[in-house]
């Protein structure tokens, strides 16, 4: 095998990626390499499905989580479907999954099955709640995992309504941890020599994400409050309203508080009482926002981040999607790529943020529905013959 210098080069994961957690984590492990072979009904993955993401008569979705892996058509519900099923799973590295719990065990592809033909696959289940205790069987989507982890009980203004973060988090973080578990099962196979079963639950992921607030809780019964921007235990830190737009500026040490008192030219807040250290601004926080408010309204973002970086403050614009992709740092770390949709033709897209170096990303189009069928049985070692007939009889679908 050449050595392309590729992470995960070598590695074959079967994928039964659904809308977004275990398509991102199918995802993040193709831009690392890896031979992500996408097992999908002939219905298609729901990801496929334009209404959700609409760009150009295609889904934008679909587009973005499903680049450099190959897609096999095969009907798990029949006995030669589930045949070429398992002499895949024979010599693959894992299964990756974000099924309900019982999908898998209902078509009899489970890790039980799994580990009698191959000893050192691994098998991981992303879901919304895990596969045990009493919301196993619930649906879930990413604003129910929100609402449910906590996280939109603290996300918002003070007094307003809950909101949603805006990118589907719960989905992401699944889909990361989703990676993550794979590449661990990868290096505990290499020293055990078997595989492992990974319960990778949506809930469980976001409830890890309370981090230090939820330490507080549990040792204090202290519920967070919604504060917008704003962070509960350092003033300042939340965004701030310019002349033309928003800033978000951090004091989290005592010398960022002093340079900012001098970027703003205002001695008089650095040398009052009511904010000489972090702990008097919290217990006076709506007078030093106040005050911090009064001052920086007076400017605009690009005005008041000049002087921000001149002081070695840690503060950005509020951005929008123009500003983020405008942004020289942004444009540095060379993030925006371009794949050719062989349909839709030159499609931007947002890398991968993993930099090894010797490795570049591959710049792969996803798959349509079943492209790879053929390919993959063939390298099964079937004859043309073998898989026209298999879809002839809707066993397998070839969309070449």
């Amino acid at each position: 095998m050449s050595d392309s210098g590729a992470p995960l080069e070598g590695i074959r994961i079967l994928e039964f990626g659904q809308v977004i957690a275990g398509n991102y984590a199918g995802l993040l492990l193709a831009d690392l390499g890896a031979d992500v072979v996408k097992i999908e009904s002939a219905t298609g993955d729901p990801a496929r499905n334009i209404a959700v993401a609409p760009l150009a008569g295609e889904s934008a979705l679909h587009l973005t989580v499903n680049r450099g892996k190959r897609s096999v058509v095969l009907d798990l519900k029949s006995r030669d479907g589930r045949d070429i099923f398992f002499r895949l799973a024979r010599e693959a590295d894992a299964v990756l999954d974000n099924f309900r719990p019982g999908v898998l065990e209902r078509l009899g592809i489970d890790y039980s099955v799994l580990r009698e033909l191959n000893p050192a696959i691994s098998s991981v289940s992303v879901s919304g709640f895990g596969q045990d205790g009493p919301a196993k069987d619930r649906p879930a989507f990413d604003l129910v995992i929100q609402a449910l982890s906590g996280h939109m009980s603290i996300t918002g203004e003070p007094g307003a309504a809950p909101v949603r973060m805006g990118a589907p988090m719960a989905d992401l973080i699944g889909g990361v941890f989703g990676c993550l578990s794979v590449l661990a099962a990868l290096v505990g196979r290499d020293r055990a020599g078997r595989g492992r079963r990974v319960d990778v639950s949506m809930l469980d992921c976001l409830v890890s994400m309370l981090s230090y607030d939820a330490t507080i809780f549990l040792n204090t019964g202290r519920q967070l409050e919604r504060l917008g921007s704003a962070q509960a235990h350092m003033v300042p830190w939340q965004a701030f309203a310019t002349r033309d737009g928003h800033v978000a500026i951090t004091a989290r040490e005592q010398k960022f508080w002093t340079r900012l008192c001098d970027a703003i030219e205002r001695p008089d807040l650095r040398e009052h009482a009511a904010a000489a250290t972090n702990l008097d601004r919290v217990a006076n926080r709506e007078w030093v926002i106040g005050e911090l408010q009064d001052t920086l309204v007076q400017r605009t973002t690009d005005e008041w981040m000049r002087r921000f970086t001149d002081f070695d403050l840690p503060a950005a614009p509020v951005n929008d999607f123009d500003g983020v992709f405008s942004d020289p740092q942004v444009r540095a770390r060379d993030l925006v790529r371009v794949f050719e949709d062989p349909e839709l033709g030159a499609i931007r897209y947002v890398t991968s943020p993993l930099k090894f170096d010797g490795w570049t990303y591959p710049v792969t189009s996803p798959p349509r529905l079943g492209a790879q069928t053929r390919e993959v049985l063939e390298e099964l070692g079937m004859d043309h013959d073998t898989i026209d007939d298999l879809v002839s009889r809707g066993v397998a679908l070839d969309a070449r």
